[in-house]
């Protein structure tokens, strides 16, 4: 798992990119459990400066910067190669030692690192090849990416030095993406989408900025930021002590803080409607239920046929929904 940060202004605001690693069969609870040591920081890269223009010399640089990553990454899997076909013996919990094959089988990151670590453009989908034009829309009919697929194209093309339409239906990006090579796993089964990075930082940031607009509109800016400020206090739940708009930086535990009151805010400054107003009032309603509903359902610890379902249809009803706030 991976999170680029941003360091302190004495840096002068540079950001670092901290690289996890952590084993698939350690309890929720205890990996979370701070002093653990579950979760090990295993290495610290720095973030080259953006590159804002495309000149023959910052396409060289990108080129460069994308190599070295490539690199970088190729010595930290390095020690996983040998073990995936040769396995090792490691102590167990039960005392007894055991031959194991260690391997890579999860990556999480927030989307804009794993189309990086993916060699994708940032409007790709990492798991599956739809277009960029049908991104939100719900679609489950796409062919699944073959990475490998990929890196035979590029080698075929690499001596044209140019970017070609393929590149563009298929979101490609200069350079390798990091994980080729690697035994024993596939690129496109390592993205694990997890609610953090998908849900809270994602999903409910990117409606909240639909929410506030659709409330402005409807002059309920103050109504809204009056209740948000008037909640009272529960058992694990964070009493806000601003208004919404006042927050500056939102974080993980802010957001999930949000899921739980969110639909109850709403609800009460979208309260005695006038006559144009109910329906468009109903159907944000009824959005941010289905999504409110899915987040829900998606903290299950383990899912069934029918908790699947579910999320397939509140999932659905959100999209059916959201139109309502597509002008913003």
């Amino acid at each position: 798992m991976s999170d680029q940060t941003n360091l302190t202004h004495i840096s002068g605001y540079k950001k670092a990119w901290p690289v996890y690693i952590t084993i698939g069969n350690v309890l929720l609870a205890r990996r979370n459990t701070p002093g653990s040591m579950a979760v090990l920081l295993l290495v610290l890269l720095l973030v080259p400066p953006k590159l804002s223009k495309f000149s023959k010399a910052d396409r060289r640089q990108r080129k460069i910067n994308a190599d070295t990553l490539h690199d970088v990454f190729g010595l930290i899997f390095a020690p996983l190669q040998d073990v995936a076909h040769v396995s090792i013996p490691i102590d167990c919990a039960d005392g007894k030692v055991r031959l194991c094959f260690p391997i890579l089988s999860a990556w999480i990151a927030d989307h804009i690192e794993n189309v990086a670590l993916h060699g994708l453009k940032t409007n790709a989908c990492p798991k599956c090849e739809v277009p960029t034009n049908e991104l939100g829309s719900n679609a489950r009919s796409y062919r699944a990416r073959d990475y490998a697929r990929y890196q035979r194209y590029k080698l075929e093309n690499q001596t044209s030095g140019s970017e070609t339409d393929d590149d563009h239906v298929m979101n490609l990006r200069i350079g390798q993406h990091i994980f080729y090579g690697l035994d024993r796993g596939s690129a496109s089964d390592l993205y694990k989408p997890d609610i953090l990075h998908t849900i809270y930082l994602a999903l409910f940031n990117h409606i909240m900025h639909w929410i506030e607009a659709f409330l402005k509109k409807h002059s309920r800016l103050q109504a809204f930021d009056k209740v948000w400020k008037a909640l009272p206090p529960y058992p694990g739940f964070i009493v806000p002590k601003k208004a919404y708009r006042e927050v500056t930086q939102w974080q993980g535990k802010e957001m999930r803080n949000l899921g739980r009151c969110i639909l109850a805010v709403l609800a009460v400054a979208l309260r005695q409607p006038g006559g144009a107003q109910a329906i468009p009032f109903k159907r944000a309603l009824r959005c941010l239920r289905a999504l409110v509903d899915f987040n829900m359902m998606a903290q299950y610890r383990s899912h069934t046929p029918d908790t699947i379902a579910y999320m397939a249809e509140y999932l659905d009803q959100f999209h059916r929904m959201k139109d309502i706030f597509l002008e913003f």
